[in-house]
């Protein structure tokens, strides 16, 4: 038991504050050891409840931010794939039709 309380604590040295309040709200999900590790690790750093609670919706919303960037850069480069031109929009809609006519005739071959 001690040594994987030792590999956890090793785990959890290096981790930022921000992560080892991130674990601490996800502490059920912890075995008993890594809890325990953790619990340590947070007694040595010296953090109050306070901060951790903090640190972590800090955290939170910033990944909410970065979810938000991240749909808005998809639906960006969803429209920059857009034909622009009508020449473009003249060859997306003959490869539209050559798709529908290649799939029609291999249900046709079976």
């Amino acid at each position: 038991m001690q040594s994987a309380h030792s590999d956890f604590a090793e785990t959890y040295r290096p981790l930022p504050d921000e992560e080892i309040a991130s674990l601490l709200a996800d502490q059920d999900s912890l075995t008993r050891e890594a809890r325990s590790a953790l619990l340590a690790e947070i007694q040595q750093r010296g953090l109050t409840e306070t901060h951790l609670h903090k640190l972590h919706s800090l955290e939170l919303r910033h990944e909410a931010q970065f979810d938000r960037l991240e749909s808005l850069r998809r639906k960006k480069l969803a429209w920059g794939r857009l034909p622009r031109t009508p020449r473009d929009w003249m060859f997306a809609i003959l490869a539209f039709i050559a798709l529908i006519l290649i799939s029609e005739f291999m249900s046709h071959r079976h």
